[in-house]
């Protein structure tokens, strides 16, 4: 068999055999790293109410472009996050770029990413850790990446996002969550079917800020960074239903 297949299926094994997520991310990016794509992040893609830096796992990004990425909201305009809504399959950041419906202003956001030495990246569209759609991207300043560097690159990348992903819910399996107030249980309950701060506020007769501090609570006690995550923890807990 090709030397290249056995070192792919070296480093499955070895991302099967671990059992801490950041020793599983950080084998994953040096395997990465020899295909010329030294830099990448784990995200679920945020909701409109949620926040990339929210819903990141691992992110190695240089912090100047963590930095102008997250203020300026690039995430809702990129057009390799945007292209994830038209195939299930990986591709290259220079694919994107030569499809004619997204607006220049939109190919600048993948360009001014060569600012950073990143000049050309590698996307895994994947089933979020938690509901909806996550990804792995991975870039580079020097990539030349030919089909079958694609496909053992894609091979890996779900690997790695399985093990994160099996980890997690062990992680979870083993919590014993804190007991959450009446009030809290019941903003959380209405979180889940979709209300908003100010909708829960008029139901329980209370202000929206008062909302969003029992809700902040309750990511602050199941140690999560997001409401859709504090949600599903309570559902998969018992703590509430929908």
């Amino acid at each position: 068999m090709d030397r290249a297949y056995l070192r792919l299926f070296d480093v499955i094994d070895g991302l099967q055999a671990r059992d801490d997520a950041k020793t599983v991310w950080r084998q994953f990016m040096d395997y990465s790293g020899s295909f010329g794509l030294t830099t990448g992040g784990l995200a679920d893609l945020p909701r409109a109410d949620e926040a990339l830096q929210e819903t990141i796992a691992f992110v190695d990004w240089p912090l100047a472009w963590q930095e102008r990425y997250f203020a300026r909201d690039y995430v809702r305009h990129d057009p390799a996050v945007l292209h994830m809504q038209n195939t299930h399959y990986p591709f290259l950041w220079s694919d994107v770029l030569a499809r004619p419906e997204y607006a220049k202003s939109q190919q600048r956001i993948v360009r001014e990413a060569s600012e950073f030495k990143m000049r050309e990246g590698f996307v895994v569209p994947l089933p979020s850790m938690w509901s909806g759609a996550a990804v792995i991207t991975v870039a580079g300043e020097h990539v030349d990446m030919s089909q079958r560097d694609r496909q053992q690159l894609h091979m890996a990348a779900i690997y790695t996002h399985a093990r994160i992903r099996s980890l997690s819910a062990e992680k979870r399996k083993a919590m014993i969550l804190p007991p959450l107030t009446p009030r809290e249980r019941e903003c959380l309950q209405w979180a889940a079917v979709g209300k908003s701060d100010y909708d829960i506020g008029v139901i329980l007769s209370v202000s929206d800020k008062t909302v969003n501090a029992f809700l902040e609570r309750v990511k602050a006690k199941y140690g999560v960074r997001t409401r859709t995550q504090a949600v599903a923890l309570a559902l998969q807990f018992g703590v509430i239903t929908i």
